[in-house]
């Protein structure tokens, strides 16, 4: 060997000495003052381990040191344990009682074939409210409040945003309008990373009110302020349906002078803008109407009436095969007779469907213990009801209940503790 490629070498194995001591390690603190219990971990091996933890324990772990706290902020931790979270999607259930909205968390029934047993909520949180009339579908692991109560006369904000994973929320500024009444729903941008909030006010009266003012707020980008954006067509958007898929946000509306749903609704969170597809077949989703995403398409799961019982035979699944050409599909999912003895004198909604073959339907709301949410796999043809534990004794409440939440631990910093 050259004397040229031994000083090459002996260059080689210095860089590469330099590097590994430069390799960022977290050192662990000592436990009960013994030195023996203190040592490092690289940065890549703990990120690893704590993607897997969940939400409320990586809170807790940004308290142990400087360096653990900026390690759990960063973004590519963030982003992986994001990634992570949306491999392992939860259920998540809210109310509002005693001048609060409590959620519960737990991961989904793991056996898609039988009654499973009984799962237990491992996770909550609560945020002080008692003018909120109902909550937005989560988006990425964020709750919007959606308040459709008179907003001229309320003493402070109406409007809350909250990380039910950390127990973090923040109340979101006023709405500047003559109008009385908004609908919200919140959308992120998987591109610039943004989460935005829709509100759409319109006047108290008449009843059938259409929407007036289009707004939207921007999160996590200095002091939020609510911005006011054009929409070309006049429509009142139904309370009870939204979905936000790859940076739009989805829901049905009624035109001008219709009681059915003729329209879907595509908002793109990035460009903030419109666009309508106006079918009149869409009259014929009846009123307990769902969206969802399947197989990265919007369809639309729904029933004959708002809630569902013992008595109902069937019920529809809608797909866009095509959007450009607003073509659509439609199955009619036939009921297993075992829905009428499972289901009882139980009413309940559909909460959307996981994956492509089990729809998930929930009381609306809180009866007689135990509570329970009921699974239906179109493929298999099987019908399964799964008891939730530790939710409450409250009774009467209505109950919102949500499929395929992700937990998220990003701190935005517009989140303050309440």
């Amino acid at each position: 060997m050259s004397f040229s490629n031994i000083l090459a070498m002996k260059k080689r194995r210095r860089n590469n000495l330099s590097t590994s001591k430069k390799e960022p390690r977290l050192t662990i603190p000592p436990v009960n003052g013994l030195r023996e219990n203190s040592g490092s971990i690289p940065t890549d091996l703990l990120v690893e381990i704590l993607s897997r933890v969940p939400a409320k324990s990586i809170a807790r772990f940004r308290c142990v040191s400087k360096d653990w706290c900026s390690i759990l902020r960063r973004p590519d931790f963030t982003n992986h344990f994001s990634t992570m979270s949306s491999a392992r999607p939860r259920l998540l259930f809210t109310f509002q009682a005693d001048g609060k909205w409590s959620f519960f968390s737990t991961p989904h029934s793991p056996d898609p074939d039988q009654n499973s047993s009984p799962l237990v909520v491992d996770s909550y949180t609560h945020v002080l409210s008692n003018s909120s009339f109902g909550v937005c579908r989560p988006v990425c692991g964020l709750v919007c409040s959606k308040d459709e109560g008179l907003l001229s006369g309320k003493r402070g904000p109406c409007l809350w945003i909250c990380n039910p994973s950390v127990g973090l929320s923040k109340p979101l500024p006023n709405v500047r309008t003559r109008r009385s009444r908004i609908h919200t729903f919140t959308g992120y941008d998987p591109i610039e990373k943004t989460f935005k909030v829709l509100g759409m006010t319109s006047s108290a009266k008449p009843l059938l009110h259409k929407t007036e003012e289009h707004q939207v707020l921007t999160l996590g980008r200095g002091k939020p302020k609510w911005r006011k954006i054009a929409c070309p067509v006049t429509h009142m958007p139904q309370y009870s349906s939204e979905i936000c898929i790859d940076g739009v946000i989805y829901y049905l509306a009624e035109d001008e002078v219709s009681l059915d749903a003729c329209m879907l609704v595509c908002f793109d969170v990035k460009s903030e803008t419109f666009k309508f597809m106006i079918n009149e077949e869409l009259k014929d989703l009846g009123s307990s109407s769902t969206l969802i995403d399947y197989k990265g398409k919007v369809g639309v799961l729904c029933g004959p009436y708002s809630f569902l019982s013992a008595r109902i035979k069937s019920i529809e699944l809608w797909v866009i095969d095509d959007i450009e050409k607003q073509k659509w599909s439609r199955r009619v999912l036939i009921l297993p007779p075992l829905w009428r003895d499972v289901l009882a004198g139980t009413a309940v909604c559909i909460m959307g469907m996981i994956g492509t073959s089990e729809v998930v339907f929930s009381p609306r709301f809180m009866s007689s213990s135990p509570f329970y949410i009921f699974y239906y796999n179109i493929e298999k043809k099987t019908f399964r009801r799964v008891e939730i534990q530790g939710i409450g004794p409250f009774k009467g409440q209505s109950v919102y209940s949500f499929i395929n939440h992700v937990e998220n631990v990003k701190p935005y910093e517009f989140l303050s503790s309440t």
